[in-house]
């Protein structure tokens, strides 16, 4: 059997490396003094929220009927409609970690599964009060 060749190792002090810096000062955090520190970054802007966000009233109520049996739960709007619905929908799958979509033509956010107690407490959270409906659209 053949001896195996070692690979020469690389010198790791300061005077061997390329260009002369370390990895800490390449990357700021070991600067030597008189270096200039690297910018920092400028905090996110926070999102723009509609003047109006939530209606003054919300019905939820649970659907099945046209949806080969799965449950939907329907949220809509009494007592104004919010600026901008389909933010709200955004929000609300967001937040309560469920799909949905909104419905121009019926003025209504859908949500999927039963969320009915879940929605209820996300909306009485925001000041909204929440009436819990019986699933008058099946």
């Amino acid at each position: 059997m053949a001896k195996k060749h070692k690979a020469p190792r690389i010198p790791v002090d300061e005077d061997s490396l390329p260009l002369g810096l370390s990895l800490g000062e390449l990357l700021g955090k070991d600067a030597p003094p008189g270096a200039v520190p690297p910018e920092e970054k400028a905090p996110l802007p926070e999102p723009s929220r509609p003047s109006r966000p939530l209606p003054g009233r919300v019905i939820l109520a649970r659907e099945t009927r046209g949806r080969g049996g799965k449950t939907v739960t329907a949220v809509t709007f009494r007592e104004g409609n919010p600026s901008d619905p389909a933010e709200l929908a955004r929000s609300l799958r967001t937040d309560l970690g469920c799909g949905g979509a909104y419905e121009e033509d019926e003025g209504r956010i859908l949500l999927q599964g039963d969320q009915i107690e879940r929605g209820a407490e996300w909306f009485t959270r925001r000041g909204v009060k929440v009436t819990r409906g019986t699933g008058g659209r099946r």
